[in-house]
């Protein structure tokens, strides 16, 4: 039933008690009245009766005057007295009030008649016989007029008795019409009260109820809607039920995937802390390269890319795992009840179905990846060990050359020093915001006795919370999980300027200052009209430095990367292809990036005297670079068979420890 009807029947209840009200009241008052006005007529009789008793007492007492003393000259008063106490009487005989003394009023007009006849009598007695006939006379008329005077006090007697009743009554009335009134008052206040209730119970006791679970829902519980309510109750509840269901999905879910957001992600975390009857495995997933297709090929691919991934998440996990976007690319599931080896294989089918996808824009495939890092959570786990864990896990996962799969492993020695060495991504944000960073560099010499200028390359060092110097391997991976690497190259850069700019001498004798640049700056916009402004000014300086790219990434993107490269040459600048020769590089490369020198990777140098395929693998470097008029530098040189076999091949330049350590630039 709907609210309007409610207040309906309230309203009509309230008309209804109230009217009741009034009709009782009246009906009481009415006859209250009506019993007062019986009883001023019957005071009003009464008076009556004492005139008649009056005029009767005249009455007869002339009469007596006449026939006991014979007094004729009173018979003409007397009988006028008679005549009006005859028409006095008549008057009251026609009156309701005295048909019961019907009997005794006649009886006083006819003796009222026999004694005016009596009177007549004697008014015609001739004076001789008037005392004779006198003395007949009384005897008959004594009893007549005893009988006329006690009909009148009767008449007075029986008046005044009813009179007293009529006020005892009327005063009963009055006293019950009070009490009437009070019960009456009584009964309509307890309806009011009887209605209030009514109201309370179906209209603001299930809004109270609403409103306590209104708030319930705020604090996090889940809202209960109404059932026993007005319609229009039970339709906002069921209204407010679905609106908070709905903003606690879209509070706890990403809205691109529909997976659970980080909020969500981290109070199921909380949860599993204090669950000792199970054991989880957490899985982070970042995926590779995502920055360079986002930035490349727009946002609608990125999301495209993002919802396939999530896809792929929940296809691949049982219905009890739980799967959390975390935010940009990376994404988390956490596995209940599984061993390590069902964990692994989860994680790998995972990482195969991400990495056969791919996206076709303007001519280009991208194909993407995942590196993955497992934590387990133990006994003594806490909710920041356990994201710590999977976090620095998925690091070492990147590290290792992107698209694998780490699992963390506290009881391994190497493991435990590495979650110890990664540093925390605020320590990193606030080394860039507050210039805890510093230069070093490490020389690059000649192996083919050319005469040249010095040649080295500028490394990074971070100071940590105590003021010690942190490895990049510490801070990189974290920085590149997290999209930071852009923002350390332009602080690189901007640095690497301000000093050259205060020791411009220093240029004289430089022939190259090599300077490294992460793949996410090859797609960075902002950075390359950052580099452009610092050096637009500054074309001596532009001239002697050598952006090395990393090769396999600037393979995803080629054409990306020659814009930024071809952009960057017009200042002065030249590029060198870091790291070739490592994971998936193909030799393709050398003629498809517009770069001036090689830098072959020091996991092909280090194994170059034991390992054949290794060193047929710089051989051929060699030979195709020399045929691209490009130079090659080796990196990770530690002994002297590697460099007389280095310069053999051809190679240009030496780099690492038998040749110099990394000391500071300043």
């Amino acid at each position: 039933m709907r609210i309007r009807n409610y207040l309906a029947l309230l309203v009509f209840a309230c008309l209804l008690g109230a009217y009741t009200l009034e009709q009782v009241l009246s009906y009481h008052f009415e006859h209250v009245q009506k019993l007062a006005e019986k009883y001023n007529k019957s005071l009003l009789w009464a008076k009556d009766l004492e005139r008649i008793e009056n005029s009767a007492a005249q009455f007869l007492v002339s009469a007596d005057l006449v026939v006991a003393s014979g007094n004729t000259y009173l018979i003409y008063g007397a009988k006028n007295m008679g005549y009006y106490l005859n028409n006095e009487l008549t008057t009251i005989s026609t009156e309701k009030h005295f048909k019961k003394f019907s009997t005794e009023i006649n009886r006083s007009l006819k003796n009222v008649d026999i004694i005016n006849d009596y009177l007549d009598i004697i008014s015609n007695i001739p004076l001789d016989q008037l005392e004779t006939r006198l003395s007949t006379l009384l005897d008959e008329y004594d009893p007549i007029s005893l009988t006329l005077s006690q009909d009148i006090q009767f008449l007075l007697q029986e008046t005044n008795t009813l009179i007293t009743q009529e006020a005892l009554y009327l005063e009963e009335e009055k006293r019950i019409m009070n009490n009437v009134r009070l019960i009456a008052r009584g009964i309509f206040f307890l309806l009011i009260i009887l209605l209030w209730w009514w109201a309370n119970s179906k209209i603001c006791k299930p809004l109270n109820g609403l409103i306590y679970s209104s708030h319930r829902a705020l604090a996090g519980d889940d809202f209960k809607a109404t059932n026993n309510a007005p319609t229009e109750i039970i339709e906002l509840s069921n209204d407010f039920k679905h609106l908070t269901q709905t903003l606690f999905h879209q509070a706890s879910h990403d809205p691109l995937t529909e997976l659970q957001n980080r909020r969500a992600f981290e109070r199921n975390l909380n949860e599993i802390i204090a669950d000792k009857d199970h054991n989880y495995f957490l899985c982070f997933v970042d995926l590779d390269y995502f920055k360079t297709i986002n930035d490349t090929c727009g946002h609608a691919a990125g999301d495209e890319i993002l919802v396939s991934v999530a896809r792929i998440l929940k296809s691949n996990v049982r219905a009890y795992d739980t799967v959390a976007r975390l935010g940009g690319d990376e994404f988390a599931i956490l596995i209940k009840d599984c061993g390590v080896e069902k964990t692994m294989q989860i994680a790998n089918v995972i990482k195969e179905n991400i990495n056969d996808l791919s996206y076709h824009w303007e001519g280009e495939t991208f194909k993407l990846s995942a590196s993955i890092g497992i934590a387990p959570k133990i006994t003594e786990s806490t909710t920041t060990d356990l994201l710590h864990s999977a976090d620095v896990a998925c690091s070492l996962a990147k590290n290792a050359g992107r698209n694998t799969i780490h699992l963390f492993d506290m009881s391994h020695q190497n493991s435990s020093d590495k979650r110890q060495d990664m540093v925390p991504v605020q320590q990193i944000h606030n080394a860039i915001d507050n210039n805890l960073f510093i230069l070093f560099k490490q020389d690059i010499s000649p192996l083919q006795n050319q005469t040249v200028g010095k040649n080295f390359e500028i490394f990074l060092r971070m100071k940590n919370t105590q003021g010690e110097l942190v490895n990049p391997a510490s801070f990189f991976p974290i920085a590149e999980r997290y999209q930071l690497c852009s923002q350390i190259d332009r602080w690189v850069v901007n640095a690497v300027c301000e000093h050259f700019v205060q020791h411009h001498q220093q240029l004289v004798n430089i022939d190259t200052i090599a300077i490294n640049l992460s793949g996410h700056s090859l797609i960075d916009t902002d950075l390359e009209l950052f580099i452009s402004e610092k050096l637009t000014n500054n074309p001596s300086l532009a001239e002697k430095i050598c952006f090395e790219i990393p090769q396999t990434t600037a393979m995803e993107n080629v054409q990306k990367t020659c814009l930024f490269i071809e952009s960057i040459k017009t200042l002065g600048c030249k590029f060198a292809s870091d790291s070739f020769g490592k994971g998936h590089s193909s030799h393709t490369s050398l003629t498809e990036l517009p770069t001036n020198t090689i830098k072959i990777d020091g996991s092909l140098i280090k194994n170059m005297m034991e390992n054949p395929l290794d060193y047929s693998a710089i051989k051929a470097i060699c030979a195709v670079a020399k045929t691209t008029n490009q130079q090659v530098i080796a990196k990770h040189i530690e002994d002297k068979k590697v460099v007389d076999a280095l310069t053999k091949l051809g190679v240009d330049y030496g780099q690492g420890f038998y040749f110099a350590k990394p000391e500071p630039l300043t």
